[in-house]
């Protein structure tokens, strides 16, 4: 996937969970029970770090990132979690409106043979595809959230 395919895919997803999250009142985004015990919030809050996560690596030019990687997906989330439970809803609308601008930032400075080529991020192991990381991180990620708040609407 080359570098406009990748801007216009985040672009679009991005768009589409922006419109779910726009029709959640306040009080639906703070009820427990959408995802587990995650409230919309919570699982808004999830989705902004996994995308700052690419931000911070996008910025470095490097795999850097939390520790949290190193865990399985499950614990991972689970840290996320603690990490971002303390934040207001508040908060978390502001920190998306902040992140994601930053990420479109940074997948345009991105040079287009960085996208597929690993070893443009240093540490990043030589199997992998830069663009693939980042669409786990924003446009494969959102759709995994979606149905849980399209539920929640109904």
């Amino acid at each position: 996937m080359n570098k406009e395919e990748v801007i216009t895919r985040v672009r679009t997803e991005r768009s589409r969970w922006n419109d779910i999250i726009a029709q959640i009142n306040d009080d639906l985004m703070l009820k427990p029970g959408v995802e587990g015990d995650w409230s919309a919030r919570d699982i808004l809050a999830h989705v902004i770090w996994y995308e700052r996560e690419i931000v911070g690596l996008l910025r470095a030019r490097a795999f850097v990132g939390s520790d949290l990687w190193a865990l399985p997906l499950d614990e991972r989330n689970a840290g996320v979690h603690e990490e971002t439970r303390s934040m207001t809803l508040e908060e978390v609308r502001a920190e998306s409106e902040r992140v994601f601008p930053d990420l479109l930032e940074q997948l345009e400075a991105l040079p287009e043979d960085a996208y597929g080529d690993p070893s443009s991020f240093p540490g990043m192991p030589a199997e992998w595809e830069p663009w693939y990381i980042i669409a786990g991180n924003t446009f494969n990620h959102y759709p995994d959230h979606i149905e849980s708040l399209r539920q929640l609407l109904e």
